[in-house]
């Protein structure tokens, strides 16, 4: 009775899981990268509810780490934000974004020789889509405090990002500026 009723629940597990995983090949896309070409795929929805707003600030707080051998996938999400906005058209492309790395987002922000040495990987597989971000006028800034107390130095940081003397002070003092804080964790 006990194997049955474990066999019935394994079962009924294995079959939620499956139902939970979508089958992107099934209903095929048309996914867009109206700004940030080959990061933050998006598919435009003119019906939706909600639609992006022209003048949005958005202050990104990215601690997120991940793989150091791929693409941050907190750095991929705000290529999405971009993405999204610029699709909606000209008005709401002129959302304002920064990006503030602290937390184990910071060697997303170290130079490819000192990234290599921190991580391990060889070389930022960061760099182009932090390139391409700064091409979209997006502002990148690191915590000076984490980058001291992870044992990087200011010169180990990649020219695209600025080094703020503290996340802290970057959400504050962008949210005084009317900026909407985005964590991404």
């Amino acid at each position: 009775m006990k194997t049955l009723l474990i066999a019935t629940l394994g079962g009924f597990v294995a079959g939620a899981l499956a139902v939970a995983a979508p089958d992107r090949t099934a209903n095929p896309v048309d996914w867009i990268f109206p700004v940030v070409e080959g990061y933050g795929e998006v598919v435009k929805l003119p019906e939706a509810a909600e639609q992006p707003r022209p003048g949005t600030k958005l202050v990104v707080d990215l601690t997120a780490g991940g793989d150091p051998a791929k693409v941050n996938p907190g750095l991929a999400k705000v290529a999405r934000f971009v993405n999204i906005y610029g699709g909606a058209g000209a008005e709401a492309a002129s959302c304002q974004v920064t990006v503030v790395a602290h937390g184990k987002a910071v060697p997303i922000t170290l130079a490819d020789e000192a990234y290599s040495v921190a991580t391990g990987a060889d070389g930022n597989p960061n760099l182009e889509l932090i390139r391409r971000l700064r091409a979209a006028g997006v502002d990148l800034l690191v915590c000076g405090q984490a980058l001291t107390h992870q044992g990087h130095r200011t010169d180990e940081v990649m020219p695209e990002f600025k080094v703020a003397v503290s996340a802290l002070t970057v959400n504050v003092n962008r949210q005084a500026d009317g900026f909407v804080r985005v964590p991404l964790r």
